[in-house]
């Protein structure tokens, strides 16, 4: 393993920590796109389940799932990010129903004294980061229990409202980036590639002990987060092109055309 690229993304991230909520979750497209994602978790993940969270950030889909009565080990390989995540969960009062570690998502293998969990999920675009996906699945397989939902968010291929709004801004690299198969840099950014798996690679590196059980596009009609300043001048209207998104979401070739992609995955039995 390759640790200057590690110690690398973990200055980065630990130098963005305190702005990150800022910069997306707290955007109107950051919220839209969010609830979309736990429109999903809180269908396959229930009260009294241990769940485990990779790439947590600041916390905040570990506190919705803990005030919904689910217990999340949340890790991140960032301090800094995991500080604000504690903070968050303090504030909330959900320090008995949050475990906060960290904890590089390649470096999972050192879970398995845990007890094996009934799910695991990674929300926007933190396994693009990761140089080698098909260890994670392992990993994952290691330490969640036959039947369990894993649920993946991650940067699609092609977004249609980004391709646009950069080609209209005279940046075709940047429009074109996700169609490249190599991994690539994001300027400004000074930590590791960042990768753009599709689908059929993201099924490919988890069989055989995990099905892609069912996938969708998150805003697909919804513009993406570099669009968020035009956003904010029309929220009426970004409302509802999230009630579009939920019709588009799961038609063929359309889901394909969103900011990001949500896989749902399930672990089989050891029979499979």
């Amino acid at each position: 393993m390759n640790t200057t690229v590690d110690h690398t993304n973990e200055a980065y991230w630990n130098l963005v920590a305190d702005d990150y909520d800022r910069i997306f979750p707290d955007t109107i497209v950051g919220k839209v796109q969010r609830d979309a994602v736990w429109y999903e978790l809180d269908r396959h993940f229930e009260h009294g389940m241990r769940i485990l969270e990779l790439n947590c950030g600041t916390g905040i889909d570990a506190v919705h799932l803990a005030k919904r009565g689910v217990r999340v080990l949340a890790c991140d390989l960032s301090p800094r990010m995991i500080d604000h995540a504690r903070e968050r969960a303090h504030t909330a009062g959900l320090d008995a129903l949050i475990d906060l570690r960290v904890l590089n998502t390649e470096k999972m293998d050192t879970l398995t004294a845990d007890e094996p969990f009934d799910g695991a999920l990674s929300n926007f675009s933190g396994l693009n980061c990761v140089r080698d996906i098909a260890q994670v699945a392992d990993n994952l397989a290691r330490l969640l229990k036959p039947g369990a939902k894993v649920l993946l968010c991650m940067v699609g291929r092609f977004s249609a409202w980004e391709s646009v709004w950069h080609l209209a801004h005279g940046k075709p690299v940047l429009a074109l980036r996700s169609f490249r198969r190599k991994p690539t840099s994001i300027p400004g950014r000074a930590a590791g590639l960042v990768h753009y798996p599709s689908v059929s690679d993201m099924r490919r590196m988890f069989a055989p002990k995990f099905r892609l059980r069912d996938w969708k596009g998150i805003g697909v009609a919804v513009p993406p987060s570099c669009l968020d300043p035009v956003a904010r001048t029309v929220p009426t209207l970004v409302g509802g092109l999230a009630t579009i998104d939920c019709h588009l979401s799961r038609l063929p070739i359309l889901r394909s055309m969103g900011d990001c992609v949500l896989l749902q995955f399930d672990r089989l039995s050891e029979e499979f």
